[in-house]
């Protein structure tokens, strides 16, 4: 009777264990596909979208994101109100293809191929192919600390100097300077 409790036990223990894994496959998936769409939805509305809750703050890729984000909502949405040029408002499709996700305690690597339509122009925060993502576990929520892709020159431009964060007009004064 000891012997089948026992057994029982260690069977009980090891499926939560995978339940454990797959939870936090789950969630990192979910944390890297909301960032996405989060900002997603700020290009085409146009309007700064939060991101900071799927991003570790303390490093100065994840802080040039944000103010990349919101100097593009702020040029697009400027361009558009001077009629300077066409500004894509339609969402295109991409499709994840999770090649890995690498789980030690609190820290996880993710390689994950963006597939998408070749005829379709995408902002430039979403490259095709290859992105690694490297993610800590802080108080049970996945943050991501370092993502490694194609357009990461066009887009953050630097990964190891904070961005100058600029003022609307600022902003507004050098696109019209590109439109003259």
């Amino acid at each position: 009777m000891k012997k089948i409790l026992k057994l029982l036990l260690i069977l009980l223990l090891l499926s939560s264990c995978n339940y454990q894994i797959k939870s936090d496959v789950d969630t990192i998936k979910d944390t890297i596909e909301s960032f996405y769409n989060t900002q997603y939805d700020s290009y085409l509305e146009m309007k700064y979208k939060d991101i900071t809750p799927y991003l570790d703050m303390s490093k100065i890729q994840n802080r040039n994101k944000v103010i990349a984000l919101k100097t593009l909502a702020i040029r697009r949405k400027y361009i558009d109100e001077k009629g300077y040029g066409y500004v894509e408002k339609r969402r295109f499709p991409l499709t994840f293809n999770y090649k890995s996700i690498d789980i030690k305690n609190d820290y996880a690597k993710v390689i994950l191929e963006i597939n998408l339509d070749k005829q379709q122009a995408y902002p430039p925060f979403i490259s095709s192919g290859e992105n690694v993502f490297e993610l800590k576990k802080y108080n049970n929520n996945w943050k991501i600390i370092s993502h490694s892709y194609s357009g990461l020159k066009v887009f953050e431009v630097l990964i190891d100097k904070k961005l100058p964060e600029l003022d609307l007009k600022t902003i507004q004064k050098q696109v019209d300077n590109e439109f003259k």
